[in-house]
């Protein structure tokens, strides 16, 4: 079955992706829904059916070219998160509403200021200075949350079920299969085969003799998702206790866990560092046009990008890029805030929005829409890892941060990975056990590792995905900091070849480094 064979599906697809984009547009901008989920998902039968989703997961079994499996695994990795969406589309829409609806009620004031909403708690709490207010937020965000565990769990079960639609029997199978695409397992030789000899011809010869003792019985093998998150995790364990929770004591004042940090201690950590005062608000996109203009890059793209900078009460902290119609209009919609992640933000929404504004007007739907978890990801750590260079803080941020400051911004990084990890473990965990207390302990426990902070424990489930969104970050900051290393000796070696030519040889320099693009 070739992809004209599933123009229906295709092109209902396409729509129904431009009907969640304008959800997702007005989310980050903190205005009204025009649709309800469940009016999508009547509006879109064909792509929220089992028969379309079944077609698919068909014709990918038979396909042979790697841009035909690439589309098709695109299409497939839509579909099965559409039909989850069919299967209880009153709850997704009950947690999509959550986050505007007033629940949380601070401590003492009630009756005063009323209560608040998720996402305005969530976007005014790690900015807070005093501890106390932020433990005081963060416990009525907790408590609020829990009215939105029933609607939480019912829109895992439905994803649990359409992930058993596309043919694996364990649904952690299912979710690490969307993100096979990209990804492949190490090679790791066989020890016992020496340098010129089979592997077969010395197992045989250690068999004859008396002295070799019978191998221990092989271990059981890990998914690919896991070794990986185990062993990122081992190998920055180190790092993060050592440097890690000094500099986090240094800007908190509160020993890492299991000593007494929480999670708004974490927040506050990342968002409202020591050296915030050197990125001001204002500064925040004056800096990345000034790193524009260096590099001749246009961040328009050619008049398909927007920025808009409009700031109302129910829209959350950071940038977003929404791809309303790739590639012709792509929003960045923007709240600033004071201090390094805005400037990270703005970076990472600009690479996400060239990323969708790179395809040409007749590519295919799965080329404009959709694509492999890690892209989106990459493009935008590809930029915002700019932070982490300390001349660019000198020649685009014009800070002048001292040593300590650099290494906790590094530290913040690292921390954030760490995380990823950590939500890719619990998320495999709950997708084995469900989403009960057991995945809930696995990924306290694992919160507190990798972040050095304990998270509440009805906070916990919320960072959950049975999609293993986590698993694709985690994959895009290793794409993106592969990509940062090969731009970087590519170029620095055309400067160093050039230098190394004698005057008046004819060598032409060029006028501005290289757009990347």
């Amino acid at each position: 079955m070739a992809l004209r064979e599933l123009v229906d599906l295709r092109q209902d697809a396409a729509a129904l992706c431009a009907d969640l984009a304008q959800l997702a547009l007005a989310a980050a901008r903190g205005t009204a829904f025009q649709q309800s989920l469940p009016d999508i998902v009547r509006t879109h039968r064909l792509a929220c059916s089992r028969d379309g989703l079944a077609q698919v997961v068909e014709a990918l079994g038979r396909a042979a070219s790697p841009a035909r499996i690439s589309r098709l695994a695109s299409l497939r990795d839509l579909l099965v998160r559409a039909r989850a969406l069919a299967l209880d589309p009153a709850a997704a829409q009950e947690l999509l509403d959550f986050s505007r609806r007033p629940s949380v009620r601070l401590h003492g004031d009630p009756g005063l200021h009323g209560a608040l909403p998720p996402v305005a708690a969530e976007r005014d709490l790690p900015a807070l200075r005093m501890r106390e207010e932020r433990a005081d937020m963060e416990q009525a965000l907790a408590q609020a949350e829990r009215a939105s565990s029933g609607a939480r769990s019912a829109v895992w079960e439905a994803a649990q079920a359409a992930l058993s639609e596309i043919g694996a029997s364990d649904p952690a199978d299912a979710a690490l299969a969307l993100h096979e695409r990209g990804w492949a397992p190490p090679q790791v030789p066989d020890a016992a085969a020496g340098a010129t000899e089979p592997a077969g011809t010395s197992a045989a010869q250690g068999a004859e003799s008396p002295l070799v003792r019978p191998a221990a019985p092989p271990e059981p093998e890990l998914d690919p998702a896991t070794a990986a998150c185990d062993r990122f995790l081992r190998e920055t364990d180190a790092l993060a206790r050592d440097l890690g929770a000094w500099l986090f004591e240094r800007d908190t004042g509160t020993r890492a866990a299991p000593s007494g940090a929480e999670r708004h201690d974490l927040l506050h950590f990342l968002h409202a560092p020591r050296c915030a005062g050197a990125f001001p608000r204002g500064e925040l996109l004056r800096t990345v046009r000034r790193w524009a203009g260096m590099l001749r890059l246009d961040l328009t793209a050619g008049g398909t990008v927007g920025l808009e900078e409009e700031e109302r009460p129910l829209q959350p902290q950071g940038a977003h890029a929404i791809p309303v119609d790739p590639p012709h209009d792509i929003r960045i919609v923007v709240r600033t805030t004071e201090g390094p992640r805005g400037v990270a933000g703005v970076l990472f929404a600009v690479g996400r929005a060239h990323l969708r504004a790179g395809p040409p007007p007749d590519a295919p739907p799965e080329d404009l829409w959709l694509g492999d978890a890690a892209l989106e990801p990459a493009c935008g750590s590809l930029f915002s890892g700019l932070l982490l260079d300390a001349g660019w803080l000198r020649r685009c941020a014009q800070a002048e941060l001292p040593r300590d400051d650099e290494r906790a911004l590094a530290v913040g990084a690292l921390l954030e990975a760490r995380l990823s990890a950590a939500r890719v473990l619990g998320s495999l965990e709950a997708l084995r056990s469900g989403l009960g207390t057991r995945a809930e302990d696995v990924y306290r426990e694992l919160h507190a590792r990798s972040g050095l902070a304990e998270v509440p424990p009805s906070l916990a489930l919320r960072d959950l995905d049975p999609w293993l969104g986590s698993w694709g970050d985690l994959r895009g900051r290793s794409l993106a900091a592969a990509m940062r290393e090969f731009l970087r000796e590519l170029f620095d070696e055309d400067c160093a070849a050039a230098a190394r030519q004698p005057p008046n040889c004819g060598t032409r320099f060029p006028r501005s480094r290289p757009s990347i693009r």
